[in-house]
């Protein structure tokens, strides 16, 4: 009887951490794809990535030598590709859109330019279709794109 009770236990586990494992392999080689597939479409534009993320929707990536930021969507990463100079830019600030005090709309990066501004969505709450993150991950990953980012800014 405990044989069994066991072996019902061990098959129950594995019909669990079986679905789980898979997607976590599945979307972490969709990552890997489309980050090669961002870097291929950088080098074809003279731009080397050497930090590139991927944050729920988002591929941002930056190249320190050159000065350029590239981003675009995860669903279409060849029609989506931004170059931006960042030598173009006065500012750059993480930004989020708060409906409450716990909840956030929209979060992402706010580059300030000469002639307007331009905003990179990290999170958006209305988007259903969109792979997203914790609102609150997302805040920080952009906080972090702006320490990453505001070194690099010429000096307005």
């Amino acid at each position: 009887m405990e044989l069994s009770a066991t072996l019902v236990g061990i098959i129950i586990t594995l019909l669990m951490l079986v679905p789980v494992a898979y997607l976590i392999m599945s979307a972490s080689g969709k990552d890997k794809k489309v980050k090669k597939s961002v870097i291929q479409l950088s080098q074809t534009n003279g731009i080397q990535l050497k930090n590139i993320d991927v944050i729920g929707n988002l591929v941002i990536g930056v190249d320190e030598a050159s000065k350029k930021l590239v981003y675009t969507s995860k669903k279409n990463p060849s029609v989506d590709f931004k170059i931006v100079n960042l030598e173009d830019l006065k500012d750059c600030r993480a930004k989020s859109i708060k409906n409450t005090e716990k909840t956030l709309d929209w979060v992402g990066l706010e580059l300030v330019e000469k002639t307007g501004k331009r905003e990179i969505p990290f999170y958006i709450e209305t988007a259903d279709d969109e792979l997203s993150k914790d609102p609150f991950v997302c805040l920080q990953d952009a906080k972090r794109w702006e320490s990453t980012l505001r070194p690099l800014l010429k000096a307005s």
